[in-house]
């Protein structure tokens, strides 16, 4: 998500981070370029690889003055997140065994193959994307759900969300089944933003048209995916 809705990022043990891992800025994929669509595939195995994009990937987000990225956000269809809502003063509550967490010390989170359960109540705010610069709108989204996925440490992280912290959480999530968040508008919001969206597609598409090789990817035996 972009700063539109403050910032945030999150991940509960930066240690596997830290070292030798390579941090590098990427370039955010814009709207209309097709990886944006593509559901990500499965990490079954942290390599050196996936530890490398999420570095970046939580480099990238910082430089953009963002609040959450996707893999597909950089080109990469895979099922990884990060997220950090730490810097914002809307409120978060973020919950593991009936226990509600600092959120200046749980942050950030990476997120491998992330799922999200038991959605409850209801929120509606402002939202924006690295992805679509300059758009932002008001979605309605769940004001409580639970997020089960894995860390790079490669255990399995279960906890509740609220506030801030659930909203990032189902952006993000969405980003990495292919959905944005204009498909989450409202059909005024879409028919008031349709030019716009629509001038931004053929820009990127334009672009995409004159790149002589298409954005690289990680390969499946390096990045831990299963080859279907």
């Amino acid at each position: 998500m972009s700063p539109s809705c403050n910032s945030w990022l999150f991940h509960f043990d930066a240690s596997p981070l830290c070292g030798y891992t390579q941090r590098v800025v990427l370039e955010v994929t814009k709207y209309g370029h097709p990886v944006l669509r593509a559901k990500g595939k499965r990490i079954e195995r942290v390599t050196p690889e996936i530890r490398e994009l999420a570095a970046s990937m939580l480099e990238t987000m910082h430089a953009e003055d963002g609040v959450g990225l996707a893999a597909q956000q950089v080109g990469h269809a895979l099922m990884l997140t990060v997220i950090d809502v730490s810097s914002s003063e809307r409120p978060s509550q973020l919950i593991i065994d009936g226990e509600s967490l600092d959120i200046a010390t749980s942050m950030p989170l990476v997120l491998l193959n992330p799922r999200l359960s038991k959605p409850e109540g209801e929120q509606i705010a402002s939202e924006g994307c690295l992805s679509i610069p300059d758009v932002n709108a008001e979605i309605r989204r769940a004001e409580k759900v639970t997020v089960r996925a894995t860390g790079l440490d490669g255990k399995e992280l279960v906890f509740d969300c609220t506030g801030l912290l659930a909203r990032a959480a189902q952006h993000e999530v969405d980003h990495l089944n292919g959905i944005l968040f204009v498909d989450r508008m409202d059909a005024a919001t879409r028919v008031s933003l349709a030019g716009k969206l629509k001038k931004m597609q053929k820009e990127t598409l334009a672009k995409l048209a004159k790149t002589p090789k298409p954005r690289r990817t990680l390969a499946p035996t390096k990045s831990g995916l299963v080859r279907s």
